[in-house]
Parts: structure tokens; sequence; C-alpha cells
């Protein structure tokens, strides 16, 4: 199993199962003893059949009894272990389905910020949800059926062969040919599988951005065109899952005519024996009832096989990105020897107080290879943003930093924040660089306010203790009160137990924005960044924010990225990004 792991992509099957751990060879155990005990009850049934048409031949029903009953006895105990086995199954497989969840949730929280700044939402969403549910398909159903009839079909050969092995000949050759018909429908289903996955990403992706920009459909004419391209991949989906059925029911189509064909070969043949006096009518009869779930056994596994390539391309996708490089626990910086910031001194004192400090720092942003639909260019490369640019903030001083757009204010504070490493110069917090930190170590210093904070569909008191896991109530109304949020908060109908809207659209963006300050407040750190956090407000709510931010000021080095005089005004000091 461990080779098979090493393998990697290519051996797909073999490292989904290796995911299970210690728990494969139990799950692989129940599979076996559930199979055991099926075939074993069947087994026992045909002979409990041949000794019954055999006394009944032969007009005499001496000895019989013993026979009968050990049968029955045999028939029960099989019955009692087939049930056991499946339990069993059913508990790992569902077990090893949920594990296979939880490891795309986690992956989700250990992705970099580029991930999700370059790929759709849907992407995601698509592999943890359809992808997942698909693949775990191999745990709860597809593998035991492969397996069991596989197993299945060994055990009940060995009856047949007993009671004639050239009847049990003649009905494994057309049994192979059967097979063989059933196996080309194998590629066909796993490229079907891969582009059912395909399509339904895209169509997501069309859903969440309808959703997502509701507002605009309502206003603009966007919302015809949305629709449009929902609708093209939705009729996309459509024609692939068409085509998935149609391979399915054809699969199923071809198994019901080759089950005809073997059960009026199996009976010409057998008659042809009886006649021939190869094979009494009693072994007939029970290797009958054997061949029949033999033969349903055989072709369920050039059933089952294609079904499991099928699920197979959907363990593709989730291993994609389950590979996908993580966010590392400390960023590898390059330093510029002997490079001071612009501004700052020599002087030992000088960066002792320095809280925050950027040094030559350059940085771009990979460019993804997309055409532009309006003008048909190609983006590629990197896109350069910073270049040599420095900085140094004094501990408990109030700094805005102000720029032209798109001359990368944000971008200042994702990399303080340590979602990308920069690609020259080095950055300090505290008098500590951050290739000495690890990320958690530097984040555990910062509270952040986005430009547009994303608030929960939780209630207020939630949502604000979000910002330091354990918070209690107290604390929550005192980060309130200090965000001067706790007024606004008291005149809602439930207070702090009011439940929010979808990213708290019942409020004012004046009214997120202090709940976000107030989530920062209550996070206790020395740094706070908050990136235009009075862009979009209006002159009361600025001012509100404004008067949050002076109290802050007492004990924390605050970091505001804006543009709006009213809060550059108010800052201790003036950083310019220039382009």
């Amino acid at each position: 199993m461990r080779k098979c792991m090493q393998k990697g992509k290519r051996n797909t099957f073999c490292r989904f199962m290796g995911l299970m751990g210690d728990r494969l060879p139990v799950y692989l155990g129940a599979i076996l003893i559930a199979t055991v005990g099926d075939a074993g009850r069947r087994i026992a049934n045909s002979y409990l059949v041949k000794n019954i048409v055999t006394a009944a031949q032969n007009h005499s029903t001496d000895n019989v009894l013993l026979p009968v009953l050990g049968n029955f006895v045999v028939f029960v105990l099989c019955l009692l272990l087939w049930r056991f086995g499946i339990i069993r199954y059913n508990i790992e497989g569902r077990t090893a389905a949920g594990k296979v969840e939880k490891m795309g949730f986690s992956k989700a929280m250990q992705l970099p910020m580029a991930y999700y700044e370059n790929n759709h939402s849907s992407d995601f969403m698509s592999r943890l949800i359809f992808d997942t549910q698909k693949a775990s398909d191999i745990y709860t159903s597809r593998l035991r059926r492969l397996l069991a009839a596989v197993l299945s079909t060994i055990m009940y050969l060995i009856p047949m062969f007993y009671f004639s092995w050239e009847l049990t000949l003649c009905m494994v050759g057309i049994s192979l040919a059967a097979f063989a018909g059933n196996s080309l429908f194998a590629k066909p289903m796993k490229e079907a599988g891969r582009r059912l996955s395909d399509k339904n990403k895209k169509m997501l992706e069309k859903l969440t951005s309808i959703l997502s920009g509701m507002e605009l459909i309502k206003i603009f004419p966007v919302g015809t065109k949305l629709t449009e391209e929902y609708e093209n991949a939705n009729r996309e989906y459509f024609h692939i899952q068409k085509r998935t059925n149609r391979l399915s029911a054809g699969l199923e189509s071809l198994n019901q005519l080759l089950d005809l064909v073997g059960a009026l070969a199996f009976l010409g043949i057998g008659i042809w024996f009886v006649s021939l006096g190869r094979v009494s009518l009693g072994a007939l009869t029970a290797l009958y009832s054997l061949y029949g779930t033999f033969r349903y056994a055989f072709l369920e596994i050039g059933q089952y096989l294609p079904q499991m390539m099928n699920c197979i391309a959907n363990a593709e996708k989730i291993f994609e990105l389950l590979d996908m490089e993580e966010e590392p626990e400390q960023w590898k910086m390059e330093t510029d020897a002997g490079s001071d910031c612009d501004g700052s001194t020599a002087d030992g004192n000088e960066d002792e107080k320095a809280m925050l400090s950027m040094r030559n720092v350059t940085f771009s942003y990979d460019c993804v290879d997309n055409v532009n639909d309006n003008t048909g260019d190609h983006c590629k490369g990197r896109r350069k943003v910073l270049e040599q640019f420095s900085m140094e903030v004094r501990k408990g001083s109030y700094v805005a930093v102000v720029g032209e757009s798109g001359c990368g204010k944000s971008t200042l504070a994702k990399l303080l924040l340590g979602f990308y490493p920069v690609e020259a110069g080095n950055i300090s917090i505290g008098g500590k660089e951050y290739h000495d930190l690890t990320l958690k170590e530097i984040r555990e210093q910062i509270a952040y306010v986005p430009q547009e904070p994303y608030l929960y569909k939780v209630s207020i008191a939630e949502n604000i203790a979000y910002g330091r896991y354990g918070a209690g109530r107290e604390e929550v109304i005192a980060a309130a009160k200090a965000a001067n949020a706790h007024e606004f908060i008291m005149k809602l109908p439930d207070g702090y137990d009011t439940v929010l809207g979808e990213r708290g659209n019942t409020l004012s963006g004046g009214e997120r924005q202090r709940i976000a300050i107030a989530r920062a407040i209550i996070r206790n750190t020395p740094i706070m960044i908050l990136d235009e956090a009075t862009s979009a407000l209006d002159n009361e709510s600025e001012s509100l924010v404004q008067e949050a931010i002076k109290r802050l000021r007492q004990d924390r080095t605050i970091l505001m990225i804006a543009h709006r005089p009213g809060t550059i005004a108010a800052a201790d000091e003036v950083v310019r990004v220039r382009v």
C-alpha cells in the first residue's frame, strides 16, 4: 500500500484507499465477511435443493433429514455473518467518506490566499461537494459491490465445478464473453465522469455569480446575460449527464440481454448433459440455483467496473485539490544587507521603537494566463506592484497609507499579514524579521479590518466574538462600545442576539464597519490594520469610526489605508505609496 501511495496520480484508486489508514484492513475484512456470508448461504441453499430433488427423484427420504438440517444451520450462520459484515462495512465506509470531506475542508484552511484570488469559489465547492460525494461512493457502495461480485464468483465456481465441471466450463466461457462486452464501457464511463465534474463546476460558477450579484441583477440588464450563461452551462451539463445516462442504460440493457442469453444457454446445455447422463437432475437443479447468482455476480463485475472508473475520475479531482501547495508555516524572505528604509536612521534605539518596518520590499503578482474578452490580449508573467518600497511605523503611532488607486496599498496590508512572500527586501514586526517568525506568530500580533468586512449569518455577539476564541459577553460589549457600535446594537430587536442576514446585509455600511472594528478590538493585538475602513461611509458614520480609532490609539499601533481627507488628517504620519 505504501508503494502504491508513492505513485501518486498514477494509481488514484490505490491512493484513495490509502486515505483510510489503519482502518483499511477492517474495511476490507468487513467486505470479505459480508461476501462470504452472502455467498455461503446461497451455496448452502443450492445443496439443500440438491438433496431434496435427489430424494424426490429416488423416491426415498432416507438420510435426508440430517443433511437438510445441516444445510439450514449453515444457511442461518452465513446469514448472521453477512449481516455483521454489512453493518461493519457501512460504519467504516461512511467514516472514510466523512474523513475525505474533512480533509477537503482542512485543505481549504491551509491554501494560500493566491488560490482564492485566482480561482472562482465554484472550483472549490465543486470539488468539495460534487467530486467528494461521487468519489466517496467507492467507499460506500462501488468497491464492495465489485469485490463482492469477484469473490462471490470464485466461491460459486467451487461447488459448480463439483456438480459438473464440463457444464460449468461452458457457462464460464459464455460469462467471459459477456464480461468482455461490459468492459467496453469502462473508458467512456470514466471520461464521462470527468467531463460531468467539469461541467458541474462551470454551472456552479454561474449560479454563485448570480446569487452574489443579485442587487445588480435587479437593477441592470446583466441579469439576462448571466441567466443565459447559466442556462448554457446547464444545457452542457445536461448533455453530458444525458450521455452518461445513455451509457448506463446501454450497459444495463446489455446485461439484461446477456442474462437472458446465459439462462437459455444453461437450460439448453444442461438438458443435453442430463440426456447424455453427464449430470444428474439433482446436480443440475443445484447448479441452476447457483448459476443464476453466479451469472448475476459475473455480470456485476462488468457493470460495476465502469462505474468504479467513473468514481475514480472524481477522486482524481479531489487529489488535484489535496496536492495543491499549502501556505507554509513561515515565508522565506530575501534580505538586503545594509539597506535602510527611507527616513529612518541607523540608530539602534530608533529600530527598537519601530513596530512595523518594511525595507526595500519588491513584490509582483502572478499574472494568470487569460485572454481578455474585450481586447483579446494575453496576460502572462508577473505584474509588479511594489518596487524597493520602504517604510517604518513607530510603536503607538497612527499612520495613514495613501496613494493612487492600484498603486499597491491593499497589497501592502496583505504582505504585512503574510498572505504573500515578498520577492526582495524584508519586513519586521516588533523588532523581529518575518523570516524568523511563523505566520501564526505574525498574525497573532495584527488585527485586520478589510474594506468590505464579512459578517456571518449569526448573532452580532458571535460575529464580534469570532475575533478571539473564548471571548465572553462582557468583553464583546466592551469591544462594541470601543468601536461606537453599542448604541445602534441596543436599538435592534434582539440587541446583541440579533441574527444578521447573509454577509451582514441587514446592517448599513457604517454599522457593518463598526462591527468589524469591534471584532478587531476584541482580538487585543498591538497592531491594527484598517483597509479603507471609511471609504464607503457617509460623514456621520466616518465620524463615529474615527472616534473609535482615536480610542484605540492609546495602546495600539494603527495603520490605516486611506484616501479621504478627514481620515488622513487624523493620522500622526502619512506614508505615500507610488506606482
